[in-house]
């Protein structure tokens, strides 16, 4: 109980950084009104060619893209319809062009540098008002092609969604330090935790340049700095 109530608090803490909160229209299923939520709702603006490697080192091509909502991926099938893929718990990474994500228990996140023993990563979430939502229900290394783990089953809550309803929304992008296929709050002490030969320096760097941990550009310039030293 207390284990499970300090990863609450930690992320919660994380989560302070940047959110948005709006409200969607959703008729039978469609949204038709939420221009910021249509365009947040995966993490590419398109579907673009990409590689998804299993934690059995299988390995997939194909038109990738993220859902931020479901944090899960989807693709493009054989006759362009956009679906999941059936064995999601086992993706590993997922890459496009200079693009690198990484799956954990809370879904994707993004390599935005790394020094090689720690990153920095981006995730992007969004979340549905569930009060509102209840009420509105009605082993080879080879590269094969992604329509051998295509999943057409997709679960979809707002394709669930009959008649007319409006929804609010959460949308938030976190950053995350990595090492060693865990992740960290990108705070201070985190900071500190992972480059502890450059303690001094991190506080000297922030302080002389004004930044704050609470500001995503400032988190990503201090990053750049230490990664560089």
């Amino acid at each position: 109980m207390k284990r499970a109530f300090l990863i609450l608090l930690t992320m919660v803490t994380a989560l302070t950084i940047s959110a948005q909160s709006g409200t969607i229209k959703v008729i039978n299923g469609k949204v038709v009104e939420g221009d910021f939520f249509k365009e947040k709702i995966f993490v590419f603006d398109q579907y673009l060619d990409g590689r998804i490697r299993l934690n059995n080192g299988d390995v997939y091509t194909g038109k990738v893209n993220i859902n931020t909502m479901t944090q899960s991926l989807r693709v493009i099938s054989d006759t362009g319809d956009t679906i999941a893929i059936s064995n999601e718990k086992l993706v590993e990474v997922v890459s496009s062009g200079n693009y690198f994500f990484r799956k954990f228990n809370i879904g994707y996140i993004q390599y935005v540098n790394t020094n090689g023993a720690v990153s920095l990563g981006l995730h992007k979430a969004m979340k549905l008002g569930s009060e509102k939502l209840q009420g509105a229900y009605g082993g080879t290394n080879e590269v094969s092609s992604i329509q051998k783990i295509a999943n057409y089953d997709v679960d979809s809550r707002l394709e669930k969604i009959s008649g007319t309803a409006e929804l609010r929304y959460t949308y938030t992008e976190t950053f995350f330090l990595m090492k060693e296929d865990k992740y960290y709050p990108a705070n201070k002490k985190n900071f500190e935790r992972m480059f502890p030969d450059f303690k001094s320096k991190i506080n000297q760097y922030v302080n002389e340049n004004n930044l704050s941990f609470s500001k995503k550009e400032d988190l990503v310039t201090l990053f750049n700095y230490l990664v560089k030293l």
